[in-house]
Formats: C-alpha cells, sequence, structure tokens
C-alpha cells in the first residue's frame, strides 16, 4: 500500500476532494504507532464542509471546516504529521 503524509488544512481538503464526489481514503497512526484509524473522506469546497465516514464503526460526520479541530481528531493528527491518504 502507497501513502502520502497530509500536511496541513489545504493539503487535507485537496487531496480530499474529488470532482465526482466520491470518498478518498485515509488513516491516521494513534497511541504512538500502536493503532490505526481508516477513515473515508470527501471535501465539498461548494459548502466548506468535510464528509467522514470512519470505517471503524461506520459513524458518519458533516463537519465544516472551522469545526476540523473540536469536532474530530483530523487537525491533532495533521499537527503530528499522523494523517495519511492512501494511494491506489
Amino acid at each position: 500500500m502507497d501513502y502520502i503524509i497530509i500536511k496541513d488544512i489545504e493539503h487535507l481538503k485537496s487531496e480530499a476532494y474529488e470532482v465526482n464526489g466520491d470518498y478518498a481514503d485515509f488513516f491516521m497512526i494513534l497511541a504512538g504507532g500502536l493503532a490505526r484509524s481508516s477513515k473515508r473522506i470527501s471535501y465539498r469546497p461548494d459548502f466548506g464542509e468535510f464528509l467522514i465516514i470512519n470505517e471503524i464503526d461506520g459513524a458518519f460526520q458533516e463537519v465544516k471546516t472551522n469545526q476540523l479541530g473540536t469536532e474530530t481528531n483530523l487537525l491533532e493528527a495533521i499537527s503530528k504529521k499522523a494523517l495519511f491518504k492512501v494511494i491506489k
């Protein structure tokens, strides 16, 4: 499996955006590498929001860009260089 590290919020937006609205596959490394959390993320620039499916339990979230830090742990993962996009 190939992957790229997500560098910042703008990079996340560009990597999560698909013209056809599809979701992209991401994962974050947790607990210093002891665990992994898979997510499917789609960015909707027209609405300034992310659609997130948490693969562990199928939970769905609609999160505005300015709420990423309070509603998810994506910004924390980016700051720790622990958020990755799966390249197919």
